[in-house]
């Protein structure tokens, strides 16, 4: 039984993926820190620091499964610290007395940090390929609306005309550079932790710093003979980049729930049969999916400050700090995973509305081409002349609730600098997106060819 929204059987499913859960899961958390004392002391023992039978009993023993999880409660509670709690079970049921060399020469820090990269190093794997289904969703998505020209929008009003393919490319193109610094940061954020109390490597010996590094080898992870046990910059970087991620995801959710709104209904997630929207209203279709990614957006982004915080470490080392990192780390890779899996449901599951966009482009009886307009006129009236003249015009077909394109044609000044052919290529909305269409094809193009 757990507790709060990762915790509850009945609300963990609508915050985070089980994939992911079980990554932060305690299983999983156990598993690492028995993973990290066993190669510490296969290290120790190939470096003859500790005897070899004892290693490999250690080795043969300190596992997940053979673990007694109320004893093991009982022990780290007795001593009110969990590694040490983790030591001394152990060390009661290790034969041959091979629990005295079990965490030789180590710190807490080193075995609970490590362990952690070990379980950020496969959240990241499982992040990895969550942006890969997106990123391939979206390009799906762009290159099928390649040609579709919508309105775009700014302020939350109708701007100008743009491809549509390329509104959703904008996604794709962000989601890509996320990708690319999520990938070059793997050798700084997945570096082991073994320095010892205060990073000086003493407790390791003259062969400490050759024993950590052989470990990060075993382990598979990058070494830095500078103890970074202070120095949580590699994962407030990391949590940071996830954090955008986020971000990205975030913004598309939001603007999937406006283009979802029923006077726009551009797109809409799908219902399909037996799923309800709401108890009041029968026929409500709420774009739930949508509104989770952006709120999901909002609690990262709220994490993300306790790993700012988290680097302010007192000389050598404390708990002060560090322990936001257990918190933040794991709860926002949790949510990241939540909000991956309904953003991908929602686009693989939803539809854009052709004939939503199309009817979308004429709302504003021409408004929409206004700039257009404005600047076919400056070079016979000048420009601030022709801004004027369509600010009148606009202003005019407001108040009198008429045709902003008829009240440009009626006018005397604009018949005079155009004609009527002119205007009526002026007014072809699907010809006035500017370089959105060939700038899709290049994002796209780019997809096509990206680096997995």
């Amino acid at each position: 039984m757990g507790f709060g929204a990762l915790g509850m059987e009945m609300m963990q499913n609508e915050f985070s993926a089980i994939g992911m859960r079980n990554i932060w899961s305690d299983d999983n958390r156990l598993r690492k820190i028995c993973e990290v004392e066993v190669t510490l002391a296969q290290a120790q023992a190939e470096l003859r620091i500790i005897p070899k039978d004892k290693a490999d009993i250690i080795r043969k023993h300190v596992k997940l499964e053979n673990i007694d999880r109320r004893k093991l409660r009982l022990s780290y509670g007795r001593s009110g610290h969990f590694i040490s709690g983790f030591v001394k079970y152990f060390e009661d049921i290790l034969p041959e007395n091979a629990g005295d060399y079990l965490h030789y020469g180590a710190t807490t820090q080193d075995i609970l940090d490590t362990g952690m990269v070990l379980q950020l190093k496969e959240a990241h794997e499982d992040t990895l390929k969550r942006l890969q289904k997106l990123m391939r969703l979206i390009a799906e998505k762009s290159e099928e609306l390649s040609e579709a020209v919508g309105v775009g929008r700014a302020h939350g009003n109708h701007a100008i005309p743009i491809s549509y393919g390329y509104k959703l490319a904008v996604y794709l193109n962000e989601l890509m550079e996320m990708y690319v610094r999520l990938k070059n940061s793997e050798v700084f954020v997945f570096t082991s932790a073994f320095s010892g109390a205060v990073g000086s490597y003493a407790g390791y010996g003259e062969k400490g710093l050759e024993t950590a590094e052989l470990i990060a080898e075993k382990l598979e992870l990058s070494f830095n003979q500078i103890g970074w046990h202070t120095q949580r910059s590699r994962f407030v970087d990391y949590m940071h980049i996830l954090a955008m991620v986020s971000g990205v995801m975030g913004k598309m959710g939001k603007n999937l729930f406006d283009l979802s709104r029923s006077e726009i209904k551009e797109f809409d997630e799908s219902y399909g049969k037996g799923r309800q929207g709401s108890t009041a209203m029968p026929t409500m279709q709420n774009p739930y999916l949508s509104e989770a990614v952006y709120n999901l957006a909002n609690i990262i982004h709220n994490e993300m400050n306790m790993m700012y915080q988290s680097m302010l470490v007192s000389h050598e080392k404390d708990t002060i700090t560090w322990r936001n990192q257990w918190v933040a780390i794991p709860n926002m890779n949790m949510y990241l995973s939540g909000q991956f899996a309904y953003l991908t449901a929602a686009l693989q599951n939803g539809d854009f509305h052709l004939e939503a966009i199309e009817k979308n482009l004429h709302v504003e009886q021409g408004m929409i081409v206004s700039e257009r307009i404005m600047l076919a006129l400056s070079s016979k009236i000048g420009k601030s002349a022709a801004h004027c003249l369509m600010y009148t015009i606009g202003n005019v077909s407001r108040e009198e609730n008429r045709s902003f394109e008829e009240n440009v044609r009626a006018n005397e000044a604009v018949q005079e600098a155009l004609s009527k052919e002119e205007l009526d290529d002026l007014f072809n909305v699907h010809t006035y997106i500017g370089q959105s269409e060939k700038l899709c094809k290049e994002i796209l193009s780019r997809y096509k060819y990206f680096d997995f």
